[in-house]
């Protein structure tokens, strides 16, 4: 028998879910984004029940016609987008097309670099993560603080001593492009593999804003496809270089994944199309959007880290808490008057200062897709204002959240 209060209970929590978060909540995680409501309607399909092994017209079972098609689809859509010779759209997570990539192309033991996590490192970048994984030996990338970019003066000399297999760029707190032209030409000599991991700013790069990592000189980009592209959940990988991704293709295969989700693909391929048509505009949108709510929070009072190189060139925005209670109870304060955000490590803390971390990260990337503009993130930092210097109750301001938010519902930037 059917247990209806299971399915009534289902049925509230996603009608409470869809109500709050999208139509209630100021989001300003700088991870997450929402599709078009164009691309949403291709979600839910009979591709979501079927599996794939292999690659296109090389696979393991039988009745793939549309879903071979589906996915060269996907893949012409996201090379001609960034422009790549090859792309691969199999991998459901960032973090595992970061797993296939030490796989394919890494040996345990190999030597990388990468950022710390309190300057910027995703976890997957890390020995805890999928580099640590891979048994690679793990090299920290020098940060210069005051310019919140690599420190090129003491990178260069370890990249020539230690001879790096791979060399892992982007992070999750992502405020300014990384040299990757410099570090190229330092390792035109060396075997080294530049590795790109845009996965925050690769609706920027999309969009020809931040930088453009390929033509730069990395050898392999990758990223998530929804966080500032605004895609469904999982990630791309694009490269130049016809041997790096026939390595990359066997760590993706059998290395780290299986069936790869083929309900992902067609509202990829859409949302590529849309940003073909508009993530210029979205992008530079993004960037205006983060640095008008950065100078409004600094005017407020609040220490916004990178002031004095111009806050940002991303989506994203750190503010450092240390004196305000720092980020744990400053984002559930938040988020009790509908404004949701994520405590974060900053350049200083300790890596087991994790759970309570003296900053918040920021991005401005979905209430942008929502239509937002520079003047409303004056707004939102009063409502900062109000909830963590003023001390106000949240539930207060909550209503002018709500009050507010209700202004803004629908997608921009789309076929919608």
């Amino acid at each position: 028998m059917v247990n209806n209060e299971i399915l009534d209970k289902v049925e509230r929590c996603v009608q409470n879910q869809n109500t709050w978060r999208e139509t209630k909540t100021i989001n300003l995680i700088a991870s997450e984004n929402h599709i078009s409501r164009t691309a949403e309607k291709f979600s839910i399909s009979d591709f979501s029940h079927r599996y794939a092994e292999g690659l296109v017209n090389q696979r393991e079972y039988q009745g793939q016609k549309y879903q071979d098609e589906i996915e060269e689809i996907a893949i012409t859509s996201v090379k001609n987008l960034f422009r790549s010779k090859y792309a691969d759209v199999r991998c459901p997570t960032a973090t595992i097309a970061n797993i296939s990539i030490y796989y394919g192309l890494c040996k345990s033991g190999n030597i990388m670099f990468s950022l710390s996590v309190p300057n910027g490192a995703h976890i997957s970048m890390r020995k805890f993560g999928g580099a640590g994984l891979r048994g690679l030996k793990i090299y920290d990338i020098p940060f210069d603080f005051d310019n919140y970019t690599i420190d090129m003066d003491l990178f260069g000399n370890l990249i020539l001593g230690l001879k790096p297999r791979i060399i892992t760029l982007g992070a999750s707190v992502f405020l300014f492009p990384h040299p990757v032209q410099e570090i190229k030409k330092i390792c035109e000599d060396l075997e080294t593999i530049i590795h790109y991991d845009g996965s925050h700013v690769l609706g920027l790069i999309a969009g020809g804003e931040f930088q453009d990592p390929l033509r730069e000189g990395a050898d392999i980009l990758m990223g998530s496809t929804h966080k500032t592209f605004p895609g469904p959940q999982g990630a791309i990988i694009c490269t130049n270089n016809r041997e790096i991704l026939s390595h990359v293709e066997k760590g993706i295969f059998p290395g780290t994944v299986s069936n790869h989700h083929l309900h992902r693909l067609p509202p990829l391929a859409i949302t590529c199309e849309e940003m073909v048509e508009f993530g210029e505009e979205y992008a530079q949108q993004i960037v205006k959007n983060a640095k008008a709510f950065a100078r409004y929070l600094y005017l407020k009072g609040f220490d916004v880290i990178g002031k004095k190189i111009g806050y940002t060139k991303s989506h994203q925005i750190v503010i450092n808490l240390s004196e305000h209670g720092k980020g744990l109870k400053n984002a559930i304060s938040l988020e009790h008057a509908d404004i949701i955000t994520n405590k974060n490590l900053i350049h200083g803390d300790e890596v087991n200062s994790v759970k309570d971390p003296s900053g918040l990260r920021l991005g401005v990337q979905e209430m942008t897709r929502f239509g937002m503009k520079e003047e409303d993130f004056g707004v939102v930092a009063d409502f900062f204002e109000r909830v963590i210097i003023n001390d106000e109750s949240p539930s207060r301001v909550r209503e002018d959240v709500n009050e507010f938010r209700s202004k803004y519902l629908k997608i921009f930037y789309s076929f919608d």
